[in-house]
């Protein structure tokens, strides 16, 4: 390498020390220039299979692209990097970190300051290509294999079905959005209960899995999994047993008629419960006190047909600004899901919890994609204020829809007016 540039000298010798030498990271920037297929590139020495190697991350706009340069190769392409003149260069390195810019006279600008990852041996293990997903529930622990196995994720031998992969990634992903809760976040010490309601389990593949994840964190879970159709529950009882969560229970009943009788709730969970069936899940959590209520709704019938009817009518926001909306049926279902939604969140508001929408699966998958999550707010002032402006959003909302959603009848007592 030419050492001509004086300043950057001992950063160029850096970095030629190739693959185990004395630096981590090197990111080389410039501005847009004619003939140059980068603004950006990104270089880390990286363990391959078949040996060293440095991975390289080339941004173009918004477009990035990664490859791997073997180490025989690593000076003659960083020879190629310098020939295109970059205008900064970062280098994270072991005992120091160097950074360099050029001035607009074309003189190198270099500064050398302690290593931003503190001191490191040459002999550290340089980090794999790919690196491993860091999962809530790691695929190579046996209890979690025993699971993915008995849902049938994963074959006999431990390895993800390819037909199983989207269930798998929506099962580590829903553990990854229910992971912030208080409710799973242990505060009396290891062996805390968490009773926690599935209204409308199903399969309850996924409340199986929050058991594991709940007694990895320490605590103690109970499950409640709440389903009319008796032979899904025979199922589902069937697996929890051979698993051994002795402390996952199931029962056919409706919703409403389990919240009515049960003690107590820390968490409640209903995923794409038909139609009203979520807001009577939504309901019974009110009803039982839960900390904490997550719902992904499914299809969203009821308010469909009351909004179809005011539009031909000619009634509500119909004869407004959405009639090019609502002339279309496509359009108004998926309007309604919206305005379902967005009713459910503001009814949760105004009976005195926090509501974060987000989404849970990926639309490529699903347009029935959205998360309710909500957790109780601990009661003051502030609180009360919460609920106040969730209870006008809502009516704001309900009344310029002309809708009656089932939410208000059925929290009966618990509605706020």
């Amino acid at each position: 390498m030419n050492a001509t540039a004086d300043p950057i000298a001992p950063l160029l010798s850096a970095l030629e020390q190739g693959v185990e030498g004395a630096w981590l990271k090197a990111v080389f920037s410039h501005p847009k220039v004619a003939g140059i297929p980068w603004s950006k590139l990104t270089v880390e020495p990286v363990r391959l299979t078949s040996g060293p190697a440095l991975k390289v991350v080339m941004f173009e706009a918004e477009r990035q692209q990664t490859k791997t340069v073997p180490p025989e190769r690593w000076l003659t392409w960083l020879a190629n990097v310098m020939r295109a003149e970059p205008s900064h260069i970062n280098v994270v390195g072991r005992t120091s970190d160097w950074h360099a810019r050029q001035s607009k006279r074309g003189r190198w600008l270099v500064s050398k300051g302690k290593p931003s990852l503190g001191p490191t041996s040459p002999a550290t293990p340089l980090p794999a290509h790919d690196r491993p997903s860091q999962h809530p529930l790691p695929s190579d622990d046996a209890a979690v294999q025993r699971l993915f196995i008995e849902t049938g994720l994963f074959s006999l031998n431990g390895q993800l079905r390819g037909e199983a992969a989207d269930k798998y990634r929506q099962v580590q992903h829903y553990i990854e959005l229910l992971r912030p809760l208080a409710v799973l976040q242990p505060a009396g010490g290891p062996g805390e209960r968490v009773r926690i309601i599935d209204a409308g389990c199903g399969k309850a593949y996924l409340s199986l899995a929050l058991i594991l994840y709940a007694q990895r964190q320490g605590l103690e879970p109970e499950l409640i999994g709440v389903d009319r159709d008796e032979t899904v529950i025979a199922t589902v009882a069937a697996i929890a047993s051979r698993l051994g969560f002795e402390s996952a229970h199931f029962e056919a009943k409706a919703i409403g008629e389990f919240a009515e009788t049960e003690e107590p709730a820390d968490l409640l969970v209903s995923l794409h419960a038909c139609d009203t069936a979520t807001d009577e899940a939504l309901a019974a959590g009110v009803r039982l006190g839960a900390d904490a209520i997550v719902l992904a709704p499914c299809c969203h019938h009821e308010l469909v047909a009351q909004i179809e009817e005011r539009a031909k009518a000619g009634q509500g926001p119909a004869s407004g600004a959405w009639a090019a909306v609502l002339g279309s049926g496509l359009l108004t279902h998926r309007l309604a899901d919206i305005v379902t939604d967005a009713l459910r969140a503001a009814a949760l508001e105004a009976v005195g919890y926090k509501v974060d929408v987000i989404e849970f699966i990926s639309p490529e998958a699903t347009a029935r994609n959205v998360m309710l999550r909500a957790e109780k707010r601990p009661p003051g002032p502030s609180a009360e204020v919460a609920k106040a402006r969730g209870l006008v959003e809502y009516k704001r909302l309900r009344d310029e829809w002309g809708v009656a959603p089932a939410v208000e009848r059925l929290l009966g007592d618990r509605w706020p007016e």
